[in-house]
């Protein structure tokens, strides 16, 4: 199966359904809560089921793995997992800030080790990020570069502090902002990690273990395809079960000396 038009294809749907609740009061309604725990929101069930609907339609077996849903088998014999994040950004598509998109992946296995296709695409203006094991990463089809910069003194770095933070994570972060160049945080984070993809960025961290595999699975590799690193904070291979409750850190960046220079400074406990 070609999963990147799969993909896409299921991805131009859940834009088509939810552009038009973009900064609407009808996207905030609450309608449960989700497999991963938070509130379930309109606008992330409109995208949901667009995406699935959709991979049914292209005839796909699989089991979805979704913030919403949770855990679910399309098929007589699904081999493949669907990890989805359908609006990674929500509370930007729902305030009506600009930056929020659909984050979609595809693994053999259980495991994020074992992901095997990804889309992100940014719902408003169809910017799609996609990758295949062993042929790169796109961006519109142009090959992704990520970021040479090697010094953590010169490197723009995007880091999310949002709530829950512990004390020793934000300790842990005030080490990389006493050092690093820019800091950013722009509320999507599959997306700006295929930002560190393209070398937009020049890395983005998240320490606190919050954010979930949904999230991330597509972008990492993305990430990866395009010769990007994507590590636990202390410098391990980043892998986990695909599951809507696993939580994860990590530092990405487009290069490893620039990785292990941040994880010294953010990846041990203090």
């Amino acid at each position: 199966m070609d999963w990147i038009k799969v993909l896409t294809t299921a991805a131009d749907a859940a834009r088509k359904d939810v552009l038009g609740l973009f900064a609407s009061e009808s996207a905030a309604e609450v309608l449960g809560v989700g497999a991963g725990g938070d509130l379930t929101q309109r606008i992330d069930v409109t995208a949901e089921r667009a995406i699935i609907c959709s991979l049914k339609e292209q005839g796909a077996q699989f089991t979805v793995v979704s913030e919403e849903l949770g855990i679910e088998s399309v098929g007589v014999r699904p081999q493949f997992s669907v990890v989805m994040d359908p609006i990674d950004g929500t509370t930007n598509a729902i305030r009506g800030i600009p930056f929020f998109a659909t984050s979609i992946g595809v693994s053999s296995t259980s495991r994020l080790s074992g992901m095997e296709a990804g889309l992100v695409v940014d719902l408003l203006n169809g910017t799609t990020f996609v990758a295949e094991r062993g042929r790169g990463s796109f961006l519109d089809k142009t090959p992704l570069k990520p970021s040479t910069t090697t010094d953590v003194g010169r490197a723009l770095v995007g880091v999310d502090l949002n709530a829950p933070r512990s004390e020793d994570c934000l300790q842990r972060s005030l080490q990389l902002f006493r050092k690093v160049d820019k800091i950013r945080h722009l509320g999507a984070n599959a997306l700006e990690l295929c930002y560190v993809a393209s070398g937009a960025y020049d890395a983005f961290v998240d320490i606190r273990n919050r954010l979930r595999i949904t999230d991330i699975a597509a972008a990492q590799l993305i990430i990866c395809e395009a010769g990007g690193v994507m590590l636990t904070p202390e410098g391990r291979e980043l892998d986990a079960p695909l599951v809507p409750t696993q939580r994860v850190s990590f530092v990405a960046a487009g290069n490893r000396e620039l990785c292990n220079q941040i994880s010294k400074l953010v990846g041990a406990s203090l």
